[in-house]
């Protein structure tokens, strides 16, 4: 057995380098889930909360568009399945938004995406997302977050307003505001 004693400095370096290789090959995978709420959690939520929207008309099944990209395609498939059999979903990618939004009643913003929320004002459709900053922000009308570890509805009352959309005061009351 060879006995090499390294310089303090070298031994820093070589963990320093260990620690940088293990946060790099495993980092994505620590952070990945930015959502506070999971999809399928969402999703049903979703299709409780709608019903006590009155500009959604209740019929049989409810139409709902869901935008998604490349980072986000099975996070999409997660919360389509979760959407039950009352929603009939749509899957498009942000660009397809605009030209596909006519007849839709709710368009489902996926993680990070939200810079085409601004044509759900236009068409006055709901926009949902799970992502509570952007609801937070005025971005999009509806979502879903923690509150005490417990699944939560936010609501921000101004751009729900320009979407010329409401909520029951039984959502609401239950719901944290923003304005």
């Amino acid at each position: 057995m060879i006995n090499l004693k390294l310089p303090p400095n070298i031994i820093f370096l070589a963990k320093g380098l260990v620690f940088i290789f293990i946060f790099c090959c495993f980092g994505n995978s620590v952070f990945a889930q930015n959502i506070p709420v999971p999809e399928k959690i969402q999703a049903a939520l979703l299709s409780k909360v709608l019903k006590y929207n009155p500009q959604i008309q209740q019929s049989p099944k409810i139409q709902i568009l869901v935008v998604f990209d490349n980072n986000s395609e099975i996070n999409k498939d997660e919360f389509i399945k979760g959407l039950g059999n009352s929603i009939e979903a749509k899957a498009i990618y942000p660009s397809e938004l605009e030209q596909n939004i006519s007849g839709y009643q709710a368009v489902y913003f996926m993680q990070g995406i939200h810079y085409q929320a601004s044509i759900c004002k236009k068409y006055k459709v709901l926009s949902v997302t799970g992502t509570p900053r952007f609801i937070e922000q005025g971005e999009i009308s509806l979502g879903f977050g923690l509150q005490n570890n417990k699944p939560i509805i936010l609501v921000n009352l101004i751009s729900l307003e320009k979407e010329n959309q409401s909520f029951s005061s039984d959502i609401l009351r239950i719901s944290k505001i923003y304005k």
